[in-house]
Order: C-alpha cells, then sequence, then structure tokens
C-alpha cells in the first residue's frame, strides 16, 4: 500500500509531475496554434478541391504590388486584373452563358458574370444614412465584381449562397490580409465550383454567388452597393471572409446563428470563439465589416471569417505578402472551401422561409479546440444548463451533506470532541480537527488576486503598452505572481496546520465561486444574449464533480463518535526526541494539537514555525496500545490511532480515506478547463494587446490579461500545497526576469511598431496646409518634436483628437503636397491651389440652391453644411428621404466626372427671427493614392523615412490629403 501511495497517492512528486506536465503541455498546444497556421495541405488534397495554393499566391503579389484604395488610379488595375482572371479561369472550365443582367425566364447558360462598372452602362449606384450618424448621408458608385454559379435547383427553389470579400485595400497598406487572401481565395473557389466532372468537379445543389466587391474600407460601400443589384436579392445565405490582422489564423469572428455556423464544423482546422462574436454585439469592437450590410440590410444569415493579428500591422505597410504566408492563406481558404460546399450542397429549406426571406435562426455559441474540433451549441441550450446546474448540484450537495451527517461521518465544517476526552495533560487532540482549512482558499484566493490586480496597476503607472510587443512576458509576470503568492500561503499554512481536508474545502469554496459566475452568466445570456460564458459551466461542473468526490470519500471514513485512540503508558507529556518518528507515515496526533481551533490548546515557545510532512512532532511511543474504553491510568498518554496511510501531520482518521481519488478530481478541473480557459485567454490577449495604438485604456486591457491569469491557475489551487518547492523556486526566477523586463524593457518593436496616424489638411483659398499626426498620448510629442525635421520648432501644441478617442493629435505647417498635375506654364504646384477643385452655386430662392463640382485627380468628394438640410440632397434622380443632412459624401466610379447637387434649406421666411443666419457650406475632395509620396504627398514620405524604427504610420481618413474650399450660399 505505501508502494502504491508513493506512486498515485496524493503526494508531493506525484502531484507535481502531473501538474507540471499538465500545463506545459497544453499551454505549449495552445501557444503553437495560436501563433503557427496550420500546413498547407498535400497535392491530393488540393486536387480534390480543384484548387492551386501557388496559383493564389501569384495572384495575391500581384494584388499587392501597389496601394489600391476606391480612390486611386492602381484600384482600377486590381480590377481589370480580378475581371481578367474570372474570365480566364471560367473559359478554362469550359463555362458558358456570360452575362451582365438578369432574365426574367431564368438565366441563359451555367454561369453568370456581372460587371457592375462597365464605362457608359449604369452600375449599382446606392445613398444611405451613415451608421451611427443620422446627419451624413452617403453616395457611392459600386464597381463591383459578381460571378453566380448556378445550381442543381432554380434560385426560387433553393436560395444560392452567398461568398464575399473585398479588393480594395486603405491608402497605407497593400492589403495582402486586408482584404486579398480572401480575394484570391475566392478566385480559387470559383475554380473549384466550376470545374467539370471529367475534372472532379460536382455542381452544388444551391446556386453560388461570389462577390468581390469595391469600397469596403471608405464605408463598406462596396457591400451597400451590392445591395442595390438584382442578384442580391437571391441568395438568404453568406461566408464573408475578411481581415482585421495580417496574418495567422483565419478565425470565425461571428455567426448569425447556430443553423449557420454547423457548416463550419466541416473545416478541417476550424478556429473561433463565440467570444469574438460577443465582442461585436456588446460594441467593444468597434470596427465593422460587410457582415453588417449582408444581415442588417439584406436579411441574410451568415459566418464572417477574418484575420485577427497582429493587429500593429493592420492598415500599414507591413500588410504584404511578405508578412503573410502561404499557410494563413490555405487555412482560409480550405476552410471556405469545405463551409461552402456544405452549404450549397444542404437541400433544407432552413434558409428558405414561406414567406421568401432567409427566416430566423436560433442563437449559437460555439467554440473550437485545438483548432481541430469544433462545437455548436444553441444558446437557449446553454441557459438551460447554466440554470439547471446552478440547481440541481446545489440540492446534491446538500442531500449528500444530509446524509453524512445523519451518519455522522461529516467531518467538514465540525470540531466533534472524542469521547471519553483525553486528559488535560495529552498531547493528542481533543476533536476531529474538522474545521481546520476552511479559510485557506479564501484568503490565498484574495491575496494572490490582489498581488495580481497590484501588479496591472504597477505595470500600468510604470510601462503601460508593454503589451504590445510583449504580452507573453506579461501573461507570465501575472501567472507566476498568482502562483507566488498562493502557493505560499496554501503550502505554509500545510506546513504548520496539517489538515487531511485541505483539498475538499478548496473544491467546495471554489465550487460556490463558479456558482455565482454562473449566476452572471445566466443573467447576461437572459438579458443579453451573450453567450462567452460557455466556458464557465465547464469550470463549475469541474469543480461540483470534484467536490462532490470529497463528500463522498467521507463515507469510507469512520463515525466520527467511532474514531479510535490509543493508550500509552508513558507518563511524560512531551516523550523524548529518539523516540519521534519522521517521514510520511507520520502520526497527526503531535504539538499541532495547539491549533486555534481545538479548544483549550495553544501553541507554546517552543512550537516550530513550519512543520511540513516529513518533519511531524513527537508523539507517545507505542507500546502494546489499547483502544480507550474509559479505563485508563492516569499516566497514559491519549493519542489518535496512528497509521501509516496518514500522511504527515494529517488527522488519524483521515488513514481511511482514498489516496487515489485526487486524480479524479485534477481530471475533472484541470485540463478541459485549461484549453477552454486558454484558448479564450489568447484570443482576447491578440485582439486587445495592441488596442493602445487606438486609444484603448490599457488598464482595462492589463485588468483583463490579469482575470484571465488568476482563472487559469484557479484549477490547481487545490492542489497547490502538495506542489513542491522546486517548482515554485523555478517560477519565482521566471517572476523576477518578467517583473524587471516589463517596468523597464521598451514597449515597441520593430516586430510591434506603434500605429500613428496620418494626414495632411489644405485650405485651397489661402494655399495653407497642416500635417496631422494622430497617436498615443505619451509617444505622440516626442515622435513629432525629436524625429520629424518639418516640425521641429513648429508645433505650439497637441491636443486631444476628435476623430480617435484616447489620442493626441499633433498638427504643424508642412511641405506641400503636389497630388494635382502641374497647371501648364510650369508653375509650381504650391501655387495652383486653386485649380484642385472647380464649383458653382446657382441659388433659386425658397432656400433651394444647385451646387456643381468636380476635383481634379479624384472621385471622391464632401460637402460639409453650416446648418442641416431640410430636404435630401438630390442628384440627378430623387434620393430616398435623408433630411437632417450636416455632410454629403461622393464618390464616383468615373475620375474628374463631378456631381450636381440640389439642396433645400428651410425657406427664408422661416428664417427672419435670425436674419444673420446665413447657409455656407466647404467643398472638400480627397487624395487617397500614397503610391508616389516622394512626388505628391512628400509630407507623407518624410514621416515614413524619418519615424523612429518602432513607429509605423497609417492613415487618419478616407484622404491622406483633403484639400478644402468654404463659401456662402
Amino acid at each position: 500500500m505505501t508502494r502504491v501511495n508513493s506512486i498515485i497517492g496524493f503526494r508531493p512528486i506525484p502531484v507535481t509531475l502531473l501538474t507540471v506536465i499538465t500545463y506545459v503541455s497544453l499551454f505549449s498546444a495552445l501557444l503553437f496554434i495560436d501563433r503557427q497556421p496550420p500546413a498547407v495541405a498535400k497535392k491530393g488534397e488540393l486536387d480534390y478541391w480543384g484548387v492551386d495554393i501557388e496559383e493564389a499566391w501569384s495572384d495575391l503579389e500581384v494584388l499587392t504590388r501597389d496601394f489600391h484604395p476606391y480612390n486611386s488610379r492602381p484600384n482600377d488595375d486590381v480590377r481589370a486584373y480580378l475581371l481578367g482572371r474570372v474570365q480566364e479561369i471560367l473559359s478554362r472550365n469550359g463555362v458558358s452563358g456570360f452575362g451582365n443582367e438578369l432574365q426574367s425566364s431564368g438565366y441563359s447558360g451555367t454561369v453568370d458574370l456581372f460587371d457592375d462598372g462597365i464605362p457608359g452602362k449604369p452600375g449599382s449606384n446606392v445613398t444611405f444614412v451613415g451608421a451611427g450618424s443620422e446627419d451624413l448621408t452617403v453616395y457611392f458608385e459600386g464597381t463591383n465584381i459578381i460571378v453566380y454559379i448556378h445550381g442543381e435547383r432554380p434560385a426560387d427553389e433553393l436560395s444560392p449562397v452567398l461568398v464575399s470579400a473585398h479588393y480594395d485595400s486603405v491608402s497605407t497598406g497593400y492589403g495582402a490580409t486586408d482584404d486579398g487572401a480572401a480575394v484570391v481565395s475566392i478566385l480559387q473557389i470559383i475554380k473549384s465550383f466550376t470545374r467539370p466532372e471529367s475534372q472532379g468537379g460536382k455542381r452544388p445543389k444551391r446556386g453560388l454567388v461570389a462577390l468581390l466587391n469595391n469600397g469596403e474600407e471608405d464605408f463598406l460601400n462596396g457591400a451597400r452597393a451590392f445591395a442595390m443589384h438584382p442578384v442580391a436579392k437571391l441568395p438568404h445565405s453568406f461566408l464573408n471572409l475578411e481581415g482585421a490582422g495580417a496574418g495567422g489564423r483565419a478565425t470565425l469572428f461571428r455567426s448569425t446563428d447556430a443553423e449557420v455556423t454547423k457548416y463550419y464544423k466541416r473545416a478541417k482546422r476550424p478556429f473561433g470563439t463565440i467570444v469574438s462574436g460577443d465582442g461585436f454585439k456588446a460594441g467593444l469592437i468597434r470596427s465593422g465589416t460587410d457582415y453588417s450590410v449582408f444581415v442588417e440590410n439584406l436579411g441574410m444569415r451568415g459566418l464572417d471569417v477574418a484575420f485577427y493579428q497582429p493587429r500593429s500591422r493592420y492598415h500599414t505597410t507591413e500588410d504584404d505578402a511578405r508578412h503573410s504566408s502561404k499557410r494563413s492563406l490555405w487555412h482560409m481558404l480550405g476552410g471556405s472551401l469545405a463551409t461552402l460546399r456544405g452549404m450549397t450542397d444542404d437541400t433544407s429549406k432552413v434558409f428558405d422561409s414561406p414567406n421568401g426571406s432567409a427566416g430566423k435562426g436560433h442563437n449559437a455559441v460555439w467554440f473550437d479546440l485545438f483548432g481541430r474540433a469544433f462545437s455548436v451549441l444553441h444558446l437557449h441550450t446553454i441557459f438551460a444548463f447554466t440554470i439547471t446546474l446552478i440547481v440541481v448540484p446545489f440540492v446534491v450537495v446538500l442531500v449528500a451533506m444530509w446524509a453524512l451527517g445523519h451518519f455522522d461521518k461529516l467531518y467538514f465544517f465540525s470540531n466533534t470532541a472524542y469521547i471519553p476526552p483525553p486528559p488535560e495533560h495529552s498531547i493528542a487532540s481533543r476533536t476531529t480537527q474538522g474545521w481546520r482549512g476552511v479559510l485557506r482558499f479564501p484568503v490565498a484566493f484574495v491575496a494572490a488576486s490582489a498581488g495580481v490586480v497590484g501588479m496591472a496597476f504597477l505595470i500600468n503607472k510604470i510601462n503601460p503598452m508593454v503589451v504590445y510587443a510583449s504580452q507573453y512576458t506579461v501573461w507570465t509576470c501575472f501567472l507566476s505572481t498568482w502562483w507566488i503568492i498562493a502557493w505560499v500561503i496554501l503550502r505554509g499554512a500545510d506546513a504548520v496546520r496539517p489538515t487531511a481536508l485541505a483539498r475538499g474545502y478548496g473544491f467546495l469554496e471554489q465550487w460556490l465561486l463558479w456558482l455565482v459566475a454562473m449566476i452572471g452568466v445566466a443573467i447576461s445570456i437572459g438579458k443579453s444574449h451573450l453567450g462567452s460564458g460557455y466556458w464557465v459551466l465547464v469550470f463549475y461542473s469541474g469543480f461540483f464533480t470534484s467536490a462532490f468526490i470529497s463528500l463522498l470519500e467521507m463515507a469510507a471514513l469512520q463515525k466520527k463518535s467511532e474514531v479510535k485512540i490509543a493508550v500509552s503508558g508513558d507518563d511524560q507529556a512531551y516523550p523524548p526526541e529518539e523516540h519521534s518518528q519522521t517521514g510520511a507515515s507520520g502520526n497527526i496526533s503531535n504539538r499541532a494539537a495547539n491549533d486555534d481551533d481545538d479548544a483549550g490548546e495553544h501553541a507554546t515557545e517552543e512550537t516550530p514555525l513550519f512543520r511540513g510532512p516529513n518533519r511531524p512532532l513527537s508523539f507517545a511511543p507505542h507500546r502494546n496500545p489499547r483502544y480507550d474504553n474509559g479505563d485508563h491510568d492516569s499516566g497514559d498518554i491519549l493519542v489518535e490511532e496512528k497509521d501509516e496511510a496518514v500522511y504527515g501531520g494529517e488527522q488519524g482518521w483521515s488513514k481511511d480515506l482514498p489516496s487515489w481519488t485526487w486524480i479524479l478530481q485534477f481530471l475533472a478541473t484541470v485540463p478541459l478547463q485549461l484549453v477552454l480557459a486558454g484558448s479564450v485567454a489568447l484570443l482576447l490577449g491578440n485582439a486587445l494587446a495592441q488596442t493602445g495604438a487606438d486609444g484603448s485604456d490599457m488598464l482595462t486591457v492589463l485588468l483583463g490579461f490579469g482575470v484571465f491569469s488568476i482563472i487559469l491557475l484557479l484549477p490547481v489551487a487545490p492542489f497547490l500545497h502538495r506542489i513542491t518547492y522546486h517548482v515554485t523556486l523555478f517560477i519565482f526566477v521566471i517572476f523576477v526576469g518578467t517583473f524587471i523586463y516589463n517596468l523597464a524593457a521598451p514597449p515597441f518593436s520593430p516586430n510591434a511598431r506603434l500605429k500613428v496616424y496620418f494626414q495632411q489638411t489644405v485650405d485651397l483659398q489661402t494655399g495653407e496646409n497642416n500635417v496631422h499626426l494622430v497617436g498615443h498620448p505619451d509617444y505622440i510629442d516626442r515622435i513629432v518634436s525629436k524625429h520629424i525635421p518639418s516640425a521641429k520648432g513648429k508645433v505650439d501644441i497637441c491636443q486631444a483628437d476628435k476623430l480617435k478617442s484616447g489620442l493626441r493629435r499633433c498638427s504643424w505647417k508642412g511641405i506641400a503636397p503636389r497630388v494635382v498635375p502641374q497647371a501648364p506654364g510650369g508653375m509650381p504646384p504650391e501655387y495652383g491651389f486653386s485649380d484642385w477643385i472647380s464649383y458653382n452655386v446657382t441659388k433659386t430662392g425658397d432656400g433651394k440652391a444647385t451646387i456643381k463640382l468636380r476635383g481634379r485627380n479624384t472621385r471622391a468628394c464632401k460637402l460639409l453644411f453650416n446648418k442641416p438640410l431640410a430636404k435630401s440632397p438630390t442628384l440627378g434622380n430623387p434620393i430616398p428621404g435623408f433630411p437632417n443632412t450636416r455632410e454629403l459624401r461622393l464618390w464616383s466610379r468615373d475620375w474628374e466626372r463631378g456631381w450636381s447637387v440640389e439642396l433645400t434649406w428651410e425657406k427664408e421666411e422661416d428664417q427672419e427671427e435670425n436674419k444673420d443666419s446665413h447657409s455656407s457650406a466647404i467643398v472638400v475632395c480627397l487624395w487617397s493614392d500614397g503610391n508616389k509620396v516622394s512626388d505628391e504627398i512628400p509630407a507623407l514620405h518624410e514621416i515614413r523615412r524619418y519615424l523612429p524604427v518602432w513607429a509605423i504610420a497609417s492613415k487618419l481618413a478616407d484622404g491622406l490629403v483633403e484639400g478644402s474650399v468654404p463659401f456662402m450660399i
């Protein structure tokens, strides 16, 4: 039995080994999956799908040669390339039936290709109110490319599935993962779904609509334009492919319902959790994708799959093919192929309700396991489980405790006195010592958690942005802080006052802690329909199981009133030292009897401060022991019966406790909990670590890291007092290193550069131009004053930015831009500002006016009004009523064509009370092409050249340069 206990018993070596192996292996696996996308599939699998990853990568390299925002010439080149590639793929697959408009009698062929931007033909024009701003109106002319691959069943019987990506980039990024990887994935999807049967192709049951939209970066304009196209009325389900990072794995960002999410389970390497979707739902994530348009404007049901890390490269020059990989590309492409095949082969009516709409699904909860398995549950099922788990285990525990109490075996919360009691001079314990250990976990939890929170405040005070480039050192510092404090308290208490109930109390008290968390989960589901607390159910269930096992263990014990007492005929209250015993089988009856929960017994100055399992205090030697029946000599010393199964100085009755059940408890409370909580922690860490550049409060970010550090170590807390000091000593060394590093290390690096935001504005009447650089308030002043030559000595003040909350704006007179070609006669561009914009205002009376405007070398302008319009603006044909407009944004598919806008204010008689009130406006045109900044935007070229190596420039708004002209109406 002793040998068995040494192997599987609740002893230091087995517990330490299992804990270390479990944490190291699971953390390593989670980190590997998080940092390394899966390998590209072998040739056999690629041939099965009919795709070519090398061809896709070649396409990506072409798309990312230049910045290509909507308002740039390279955008037209990218569009022409994509249109040619689509035609080439379809022709290679022998597909017929190209057209550009729907026919009432059905489609004429297998595939229809819609070029939504043919010069001279009307495309999808859209006017809409800006999201979240009722005084903003946007007019946009689409240039989308749409491919409709017909299914075996007609669209009016089974609606087709939409797959979408946008081919425009931002003006400061090449768009490799935002959204080039998605675009080339759709090219391969078109290739796969149009293969002839002779090449292994299979016609889908439902049709597939492949959308390459243009203008997403400017206000989701491309998807809004698609909503005006006749084809947009056909699909009821969709898969949107996006990029909000610059590489890594593509994650399932959000989903409308459980029914559509189940198709993502088909992916060979699924990745994602409902936590990201709830982040959007709760408004914690402020950026948007075309998913919003498909759901809110078109009423479709679908999925949003996107790259999400590292965010420091997002919308910068480092979003290029060099910083991406074929692995990342295949992860998105492979998952999309499997998902779409499942969606298009489904012949059920799940997306086709009788009224012709997409219907409504059930809220979903989803998460992956090691990037291989994927679980999808209904939110109402999680809610039912939550309520059940709150009620049933509580009742079970109460019944179990009542039953144990009824049979006099409930040692928890009990100091049952022995009958007859030992004499006063005995060193034996007089009670079962059942209260011992009750406060250990609460004290350790509060103290260790307070240490982590304090560490978060300290880092936030001294070096808050260190998490930007070194999130793993912050994780390590927080984890080691909690471990060290908790271990010292729990191990120290076990050394001074050993008890066999420490583990059981830890499980019971953590179960109650997670019970509170479960109530919070139930409230969040019931009130806000948020399912991010799914992992709490696993923690709660595991700790209930372990707490119940601890209760069941007591069924093996004697009744408290029948605990055996051994009698020794020695009249020494404290026997000679040579009779003391040491080792794992030591007797609990020793000087631990001075515990403050044992009435009438107190510690003396001779009591050791620490007494570990290998050095219990002395006990009376056994000389023909007999069980106490009340008849013993007054000189006899009463001790609890000793047994080799008793560990260290724990209570003598613990000899009957099973020695192996801790393994079941460990398996119930540690591995799965670490996998689920670890996945959520890494997702949140990657999503939040670099948001400080966007103005996020870093204390909130650090506290988030701290909370999940605590959560990740809570499962091991009931076992901590058995972990050997060697582990903690090693962790302490790591803590010292990470603590010093987090306080002293540079927060940024060449691989994680601080984003700053650029824009230049020009008053075309006066020729005055200003360069604006917006960034983190702790660094932007230093960057501008010390690193930018043209700004030195010219920046009087930097102030809080109105566009980006939490950031700071510095402005100065910069180098004049040359975005408009030089005027005839060789006049320097800076003297030709008045030629950039031409406009004409015709006032027709009754509060009406017509403005004709045009910008040179641009197809994006806007009008800003000092007073809101009484009616919606009109461009050629009436626009749906959007009154109260203060800003009108205009986007044309043609260069320098211009716009004619009819405006209506309040009638003049309504303004008599305020005769000084006059209508005025500002014409603003945008220049967004950043490919030739040394010639066209030298101020941006200067910033890129002189920024410190740890900083990188991104765009502040749609236009890198904005030229404006004010006028009265």
